[in-house]
């Protein structure tokens, strides 16, 4: 039997002297976050699923093109993919969140809070997505300061 595979979006947002990137908090975890994603559905390919998933969980439509590196982790029983996107390319972006969290009329069933964390204090996060946060991370901080 073949695993089950889970496609999702992060926006990452670069301010002054920190990046944030945003998680979710499902109604299921008691105190950890990871990335807004889901089930592939066998009609869809990765992307498509990745942007599906994303505006079902948020209500933030993300259009394919803005999709920059891609990110995996893989699992037992699922394995995650998720692209990293530039939150500032989407437009009103700004609207969706009051003080980097997302406002309760976007909020999914699924998620208790979704908000952005700044990369140097992140919350607790899933374990089958650590290792991909930690990558995404380190790719974050490293392009970062190489502008």
């Amino acid at each position: 039997m073949s695993k089950v595979k889970a496609y999702g979006i992060l926006l990452y947002k670069i301010e002054k002297n920190s990046i944030k990137i945003l998680l979710c908090k499902s109604v299921k975890s008691l105190d950890r976050w990871g990335c807004l994603k889901g089930v592939i559905l066998k009609s869809e390919n990765a992307k498509e699923c990745a942007k599906r998933e994303f505006k079902e969980e948020c209500g933030i439509n993300v259009q394919t093109y803005l999709f920059e590196k891609y990110f995996s982790q893989e699992n037992e029983e699922k394995d995650i993919g998720i692209w990293i996107v530039n939150a500032k390319k989407i437009e009103n972006i700004d609207s969706y969140f009051t003080k980097d969290k997302l406002q309760e009329n976007y909020l999914s069933w699924e998620n208790s809070k979704v908000k952005f964390f700044d990369l140097d204090d992140l919350p607790k996060i899933k374990h089958k997505q650590v290792h991909l946060i930690a990558k995404i991370k380190d790719f974050l901080k490293n392009m970062n300061q190489s502008h």
